[in-house]
C-alpha cells in the first residue's frame, strides 16, 4: 500500500499526469521487468471519467545521486525515475532494434507534457530521440504507424524512424484477458530545429514576410497526405460518415452558441455554410495528422520543414485515432494557426500578415504532388468548425483571446 501511495503521489505531480481535474485513485495494475534491471509499473487511475493507465518505469538503487528523481523507498533501497538511468534508457533503445554500440549518453528533455522524450548522443553528438508514452492504450500508437510508413516511403517531411517497443498488460474487458500497446518509439533527432510556432510568431511580430515558409509548409503537408494515401487505406466518404461529421459540427456550434453570444448571433450563417459543405462531393477519407498547427512542425536549418506528433489526442482510444478522416482538416488547422500567430505576434498588420500566409499555404498545397483537392466550401466549413471550437476554449480559459476565433469565423463567413 505504501508503494502505491508514494508512486501515486509522485505521478500526480508530473506534467504528463492527465487527471489534474479530479482527485486520483491509483492502483498498481502490473509490475513488469524492464531494461537495465528496472521495473515498469503500470499505474491505473480509475477516479476520472475514463480509467487511465500510466507507464512508470522505475530503477532500484541503494543510494540516490545528484540528478536522481526519487519516487519511493522500498526497504533500504530507493526507487527512482528510470528515464534518467542509463541502463534503462540505453537498454530500451536496444530493445527497439537500434544499434547502441556508439551511444555515449542520454538525457531527458524538459518541458514535455503528455510524454517523456529522451535524447541520445552517438559518438558525442545528439542523434536519436526516444518518445516514451506515459498513457497506454490497446493498439499501436498512430505516431508509430504513421511515422514508420512515412519514413519507409522515403518522405523528406518527417524525421527518420528507427524502431518501437510494445508491451502487454492485464485487461479483463478483453476476451483474451490482456491488452497490447506501444510503450514508445525512436526517431532521428534533428539538431538546431526551431518550433514552427516560435518561428512564425517572431516573423509576425516583426511583420516579416513569411510566405516562402508558408509555401514550403504547404508542400510538406501535401507530401505527407500523398504518402499516407498511397501507403494506408483510403475510403470513400459514405453518407453516414458525412452525416456524423455534420452532427459533430452542429454539436460544437450549439455549445458555442450557448456560451459565446457573438457565436449565437452567427448561428444561422454558420449553419448555412455547413449545409452547403455537407452537400458537396467529398474527397476520400484517409489517415491524416489530425491535430496540425504550427506547434507540430519543426523548422530545420537550411532543411525545410518536418512534421511531427502524429499521436492524436492522447486520451482517445487508439481505434478512434486510426479512423480515416478528411485531409482538408489538416489544412484548416494550419490556416487557423496562421491567424493565431498573426494575432498573438501583434505586429503592425496582423490580419494582412496572416492572410498572406494563408494564401501562400493553400496555393502551394493545391499545386504540390500528392495534394488532395481542396473544395473551397468544404475547407471553409472545416475552418469554421475549428474556429467555433476555439471560441469555446477561449471563452472558458482565455477570454482575452476570444476575438481571435471570432475574427476567424467572420473571415470564413465573408
Amino acid at each position: 500500500m505504501r508503494l502505491t501511495d508514494e508512486l501515486g503521489a509522485w505521478a500526480a505531480r508530473q506534467r504528463w499526469y492527465a487527471g489534474k481535474s479530479h482527485r486520483p485513485r491509483f492502483r498498481i495494475l502490473d509490475a513488469q521487468p524492464a531494461s537495465g534491471g528496472a521495473t515498469r509499473y503500470l499505474l491505473m487511475d480509475d477516479a476520472g471519467a475514463l480509467p487511465t493507465l500510466y507507464n512508470v518505469p522505475l530503477a532500484r538503487i541503494s543510494a540516490p545521486a545528484d540528478g536522481d528523481d526519487v519516487v519511493a523507498r522500498d526497504g533500504d533501497d530507493y526507487l527512482v525515475d528510470a528515464t534518467r538511468d542509463t541502463g534503462f534508457t540505453v537498454g530500451t533503445l536496444a530493445e527497439m532494434g537500434v544499434d547502441v554500440t556508439r551511444v555515449t549518453g542520454s538525457r531527458v528533455l524538459t518541458g514535455e507534457q503528455s510524454n517523456t522524450s529522451i535524447v541520445y548522443d552517438v559518438d558525442g553528438e545528439p542523434t536519436i530521440i526516444l518518445k516514451l508514452f506515459r498513457t497506454l492504450h490497446h493498439g499501436e500508437n498512430p505516431d508509430v504507424t504513421v511515422q514508420r510508413v512515412l519514413s519507409d516511403s522515403g518522405s523528406p517531411f518527417v524525421p527518420r524512424f528507427f524502431g518501437s517497443l510494445d508491451a502487454e498488460w492485464p485487461d479483463i474487458g478483453r476476451d483474451s484477458g490482456a491488452a497490447r500497446g506501444t510503450l514508445g518509439f525512436a526517431q532521428e533527432f534533428l539538431r538546431g530545429v526551431r518550433d514552427g510556432w516560435a518561428v512564425a510568431l517572431e516573423a509576425a511580430r516583426e511583420n516579416r514576410d513569411f510566405t516562402d515558409a508558408a509555401r514550403d509548409l504547404g508542400i510538406a503537408v501535401a507530401g505527407v497526405h500523398g504518402a499516407l494515401g498511397a501507403a494506408l487505406d483510403t475510403t470513400e466518404a459514405a453518407a453516414e460518415q458525412v452525416e456524423a461529421t455534420g452532427a459533430a459540427w452542429r454539436r460544437r456550434l450549439s455549445i458555442a452558441a450557448n456560451e459565446v453570444p457573438a457565436v449565437a448571433d452567427r448561428v444561422e450563417a454558420i449553419g448555412a455554410l455547413y449545409d452547403a459543405a455537407l452537400a458537396r462531393p467529398w474527397p476520400h477519407l484517409q489517415r491524416i495528422h489530425g491535430d496540425l498547427h504550427l506547434g507540430q512542425v519543426l523548422a530545420v536549418p537550411a532543411g525545410g520543414w518536418r512534421i511531427v506528433d502524429f499521436e492524436g489526442e492522447p486520451l482517445r482510444p487508439m481505434a478512434e485515432r486510426a479512423i480515416p478522416d478528411l485531409p482538408p482538416r489538416d489544412v484548416a488547422g494550419m490556416l487557423r494557426s496562421f491567424d493565431y500567430a498573426g494575432a498573438v505576434g501583434d505586429g503592425p498588420d496582423p490580419m494582412g500578415w496572416a492572410s498572406a500566409c494563408r494564401d501562400a499555404f493553400v496555393e502551394s498545397y493545391a499545386a504540390a504532388p500528392g495534394a488532395i483537392d481542396l473544395d473551397p466550401v468544404l475547407l471553409r466549413a472545416l475552418v469554421l468548425d475549428k474556429a467555433v471550437y476555439e471560441s469555446i476554449y477561449e471563452a472558458r480559459n482565455r477570454p482575452d483571446w476570444l476575438p481571435v476565433p471570432l475574427a476567424g469565423i467572420d473571415a470564413a463567413l465573408a
